[in-house]
């Protein structure tokens, strides 16, 4: 249940229209989105190419909310630092990232970058709890990183509660953050299972973005 959590709604750019970045930016923090999510692929840990930190830098200049930047690619550790310069606040890594990364975090801890950590619907929350200490989010994949419109994953929200009673019962300060194929009908279900964000991109931007996300935040 939601209980007393505070419920973020977090518009994935990657389905906006670049052409109007900033009125849309502009209409989705009016319409009561907290944060910005923009998926960077490389082409090597996903089979995508999208945005880099040109247009992260574009977000910053449109927006002063909160933008996480979702890292999907193979050499966070050689990269992140471009993100974080280009506006970005919170870094988002997976865990299946080919890096070692408790040798990332503290590093990202000692510069004072503030960093997430993401979980493939193929990997298991019992394999990351050991990691999240620290994590200002943990991200659960509810489709297949690399393409926007894909159908939500019903096997990700027991991972979720899983995630909830843990994080919960350790008393540990991380947002619980779910993204894919987010709508009102199976965000419903996200939040009964324990996420405080929801990330969302063709049910806001390909819908009416003031309707999509107002209706995400009754939830």
């Amino acid at each position: 249940m939601r209980g007393d959590r505070k419920i973020e709604v977090s518009p994935s750019i990657i389905s906006c229209d670049l052409a109007n970045l900033g009125s849309q930016v502009t209409l989705c923090e009016k319409s009561g989105a907290d944060s910005f999510h923009l998926d960077v692929m490389d082409g090597h840990f996903v089979p995508n190419l999208t945005m880099g930190p040109d247009l992260i830098k574009a977000v910053r200049k449109a927006t002063g909310k909160r933008i996480d930047a979702h890292l999907m690619i193979e050499r966070p550790d050689k990269y992140y630092r471009n993100f974080h310069d280009a506006g970005s606040d919170i870094l988002l890594i997976h865990y299946e990232s080919p890096v070692d990364l408790r040798l990332l975090f503290d590093r990202m801890r000692d510069e004072s970058i503030d960093y997430g950590l993401v979980i493939n619907p193929e990997t298991s929350f019992s394999q990351v709890k050991d990691l999240i200490d620290e994590c200002k989010i943990l991200l659960v994949m509810s489709v297949h990183p690399g393409f926007s419109g894909q159908s939500f994953i019903e096997s990700a929200l027991p991972k979720v509660r899983e995630a909830r009673k843990y994080i919960d019962e350790n008393g540990i300060d991380c947002r619980l953050e779910i993204d894919g194929g987010i709508n009102y009908e199976n965000g419903k279900k996200a939040v009964e299972a324990g996420s405080d964000i929801l990330v969302s991109a063709s049910y806001i931007f390909h819908n009416n973005i003031s309707e999509s996300i107002g209706k995400l935040l009754t939830l």
